[in-house]
């Protein structure tokens, strides 16, 4: 599978999300497939589409805040890297195991930072809507030194599947984070991405 890359600006978390949310109603338009790396302006919450609960008043009442296409719950943005993967083709195994294999595909990318990550064991691989994001992990989740630092949501339709996820490293700059990627991804990340996609049906028996 074909996946194009996107390496794209710094938006507002309402414009970054509707930006997702146009390219997955564009999905089975041609294009197999899209990763969408990209960076908040400044300071924002985004929610899953059926969080309900109220902000954490130590976050601020931060001003910017957006709903996800995806589910999930709330994820406080500041210093981290998010990506967007769209597939057009919808897995044959359950969703939820596009977890596991996007995670392990980004604990590759952390490795060449020397940030060697484990991964969440369990059987919940679905994060509960109601939840803040980085303060219980859900199986999948990658952690380092027992914290979590990456953890994603799903939005699945009749023309395809988007994941959104958000890595954030205590002592790594979203700037390190955003140009170790770059970096890395067209020497040995693209592959990497592919041939994951490709081996799904033997990773994730259904």
């Amino acid at each position: 599978m074909r996946i194009a890359f996107l390496h794209d600006h710094s938006r507002r978390a309402s414009e970054q999300m509707e930006i997702d949310r146009l390219l997955l109603q564009k999905l089975g338009s041609g294009w197999p497939g899209l990763l969408r790396v990209y960076r908040f302006s400044g300071p924002c919450v985004t929610v899953g589409r059926t969080f309900r609960q109220e902000l954490p008043k130590e976050w601020g009442g931060a001003p910017d805040v957006a709903v996800r296409p995806t589910g999930g719950g709330a994820v406080l943005h500041g210093d981290d890297l998010c990506f967007s993967l769209f597939l057009s083709s919808r897995p044959s195994a359950s969703p939820r195991f596009l977890y596991p294999l996007f995670h392990d595909w980004i604990r590759s990318f952390l490795s060449e930072l020397s940030v060697e990550a484990s991964m969440q064991s369990g059987t919940s691989s679905a994060p509960h809507p109601g939840r803040l994001c980085f303060e219980e992990p859900v199986c999948g989740d990658l952690l380092w030194k027992s914290r979590k630092v990456m953890g994603g949501a799903l939005r699945v339709t009749a023309k395809g599947l988007l994941y959104q996820g958000s890595l954030h490293v205590p002592g790594y700059s979203g700037d390190a984070l955003e140009e170790g990627f770059v970096s890395w991804y067209p020497k040995t990340g693209d592959v990497r991405l592919r041939v994951a996609l490709e081996r799904e049906g033997i990773l994730c028996p259904a």
